[in-house]
């Protein structure tokens, strides 16, 4: 699109905390809280022109979405300790793993703010219903593990690719990449072996059967 150039600006919702959220979304003045030095530019400004990726919206605090919710309508934001009102270009997406219309339903999301995003909603499946992907996520994930240590890319033997498409994942792609990361360490020829999965299978969660009774995959 016209804003492919622009910038793409990702922020975990999950790793900011509630009283620092909006000063992370929006930027801040110099002393308008204790710590604020200096002055910052938020997300949304840095953002502007561009796209603005909101991971684990679902976390979100309440207090947070309601401003949210009002930047994405208006087109503009204030910085903490101003009020000025600074206008923004932006595109948001937004992801979660949380069932955002049953946390409406508890009151832990806003209404208004979820209709707001939900406009094209993209459905991504859990890895178990396309396992088609996981030779091809384990060639990549074998390769950036590899890049990191400063080693040679392992291989996926064919009875470690075999054990890989058996495997149910419900910690889906995190758990296929951790699994990886183990085996690698364990492996001593060019290729990750069914032995070198297994040698990690025992020490963890199993990955076989299906959920318990009310386990969402995510």
């Amino acid at each position: 699109s016209s804003r492919a150039d622009g910038p793409f600006v990702t922020v975990n919702c999950a790793a900011i905390p509630d009283e620092l959220i909006e000063s992370e979304l929006f930027g801040h003045e110099k002393g308008s809280f204790t710590g604020a030095i200096e002055r910052r530019v938020g997300h949304f400004e840095a953002a502007s022109g561009g796209t603005l990726f909101l991971d684990e919206i679902g976390d979100m605090p309440l207090a947070a979405q309601a401003k949210v919710l009002r930047a994405l309508e208006t087109h503009e934001i204030t910085r903490v300790g101003d009020s000025a009102r600074i206008p923004v270009d932006i595109r948001v997406v937004a992801a979660t793993n949380a069932d955002l219309a049953q946390a409406v339903e508890k009151k832990t999301f806003r209404l208004d703010l979820f209709y707001r995003l939900n406009v094209v909603p993209i459905g991504v499946p859990p890895l178990r219903e396309r396992l088609e992907d996981v030779p091809e996520l384990a060639h990549r994930f074998l390769e950036d593990i590899a890049h990191r240590s400063g080693r040679t890319p392992h291989g996926l033997a064919p009875d470690a690719r075999e054990l890989l498409l058996s495997l149910d994942y419900p910690g889906n792609v995190r758990q296929l990449k951790n699994l990886l990361e183990g085996a690698s360490v364990f492996a001593r020829g060019p290729d990750v072996s069914r032995a070198d999965l297994e040698q990690i299978l025992s020490n963890g969660p199993a990955l076989f059967g299906a959920p318990g009774a009310g386990e969402r995959y995510t």
